[in-house]
């Protein structure tokens, strides 16, 4: 039974990290109405808000389980990216998996993966 106990925590560090996600897309937002930004530093925003909602939802997750941090933040960092770019395909942008594509996906798998460790030792 106490298997089946790990599906939530996991699945709600992946909800906490869209929320993260959405909060911060609309504070860029509301920036990017007052200054103008290049492409560049809308870039690298996109980069950082992944980066630090992975960490806030493996941190969470892992923090939950108390066990296997490094799988559990692996696992959220996984189930992000997949939604993500699941919906960015249904949004109508094109899909390519291109050099930036796999970068972003290992650099999420080593950020969960790391997160995941300090969450459980919290």
């Amino acid at each position: 039974m106490e298997k089946y106990n790990n599906y939530i925590p996991t699945a709600e560090g992946v909800l906490r990290s869209f929320i993260v996600t959405v909060l911060m897309l609309l504070i860029f937002a509301v920036v990017m109405t007052f200054i103008e930004v290049n492409e560049y530093i809308s870039s690298i925003f996109y980069i950082v808000t992944t980066i630090l909602s992975i960490m806030y939802g493996a941190i969470y997750a892992a923090e939950k389980i108390k066990r296997k941090g490094w799988l559990v933040g692996i696992i959220v960092a996984i189930m992000y990216i997949t939604i993500l770019y699941m919906v960015s395909i249904i949004s109508g942008n094109s899909f390519v998996i291109g050099a930036d594509g796999i970068k972003r996906f290992a650099l999420a798998i080593v950020v969960g993966s790391i997160s995941g460790m300090i969450g459980v030792n919290l």
